[in-house]
């Protein structure tokens, strides 16, 4: 049975296995590294001219759709300085690895920690209001606006599927920022994430670091107690009051995704980590990147390493 790709209205990508290609030599295939929004330093390219935009297309790294038709270049280079993936349906085994137990600035995965602590510490019908403090935030991918009032559990829905630093913020200054973050510290030690610190709820921050391998711990665990963050990572989109947002992750198309985040910030480059099953057995495997300059086409090159 064949695999394909959708994004949009066009059919990118199809091959006889959801990773290995047959179509590397077509002619609309380009390089992984040329179909990627470059640079990633908070800049894009309109026309002639360097515009500086920082936005959900920023964030969340809306590339060419061409990077998904590249699953397995012939070179198969992998562009991040640190990833991880592993089999968690047997024992977290791994497949392959480099400088996976390096810390490293992540950017907004933060936002998976930020949601499993404030599920644990905030009430889901709490009321919490938008202030000057959490709008005036970086970025405003969700679009809020100053006085604006939601239940904790709608939240979730901007802060995982459109990376919104306000909502981030949001929640931890309804509990209390400082209380907040040592919380999201205490909670990744509890779990064994051991080398993960954080410094602020959104990933903004560049000393908000962990690993290739603590962010494995990070997403089994969430995978196993608290599978509703995922869920609201795979929805594509959803209206909320006068807010509709609209999940920008590629692998929304793909059936065997179950979930995951992405980031950027200039000091941590491009950031992912998700689950995906392979194979006839449907295990769960993690993927981690980061530091990458290719995201999605570094996730899709080292699945393609999984035989089973």
């Amino acid at each position: 049975m064949g695999f394909g790709v959708v994004y949009g209205s066009g059919y990118l990508w199809r091959s006889a296995s959801p990773f290995i290609s047959s179509v590397r030599n077509s002619s609309f295939v380009a390089s992984a590294e040329s179909a990627i929004m470059k640079p990633v330093d908070g800049t894009v390219i309109s026309g002639f001219k360097r515009v500086i935009r920082y936005t959900a297309d920023q964030e969340e790294d809306l590339i060419n759709s061409a990077a998904l038709a590249l699953p397995y270049s012939s070179d198969g280079r992998i562009t991040a300085i640190g990833y991880v993936l592993k089999n968690l349906t047997v024992g977290g085994s791994v497949v392959t690895e480099l400088k996976s137990d390096v810390s490293m600035p992540i950017a907004s995965l933060s936002k998976l920690i930020t949601a499993a602590v404030a599920r644990k510490l905030i009430d889901p019908n709490t009321k919490i209001t938008l202030t000057k403090e959490s709008t005036g935030t970086y970025g405003n991918t969700a679009q809020f606006r100053i006085g604006e009032s939601y239940r904790a559990s709608d939240l979730y829905y901007p802060l995982l599927m459109v990376s919104s630093n306000d909502a981030a913020e949001a929640f931890a200054q309804s509990y209390g920022r400082k209380a907040f973050i040592q919380a999201m510290n205490d909670f990744v030690q509890s779990i064994g994430a051991y080398r993960t610190y954080f410094a602020d709820p959104s990933g903004l921050s560049p000393d908000n670091v962990s690993t290739a391998n603590d962010l494995t711990i990070i997403l089994n665990w969430i995978r196993n107690n608290d599978p509703d963050i995922l869920a609201i990572t795979e929805l594509q989109t959803i209206t909320v009051k006068t807010h509709t947002w609209v999940n920008p992750t590629h692998f929304l198309n793909w059936s065997n995704y179950i979930g995951g985040k992405n980031g950027y910030i200039p000091e941590a480059g491009l950031t992912g980590a998700a689950l995906f099953t392979v194979g006839p057995r449907k295990n769960v495997y993690a993927v981690v990147v980061l530091g990458s300059k290719a995201r999605d086409a570094d996730v899709v090159k080292l699945l393609a390493k999984v035989r089973e």
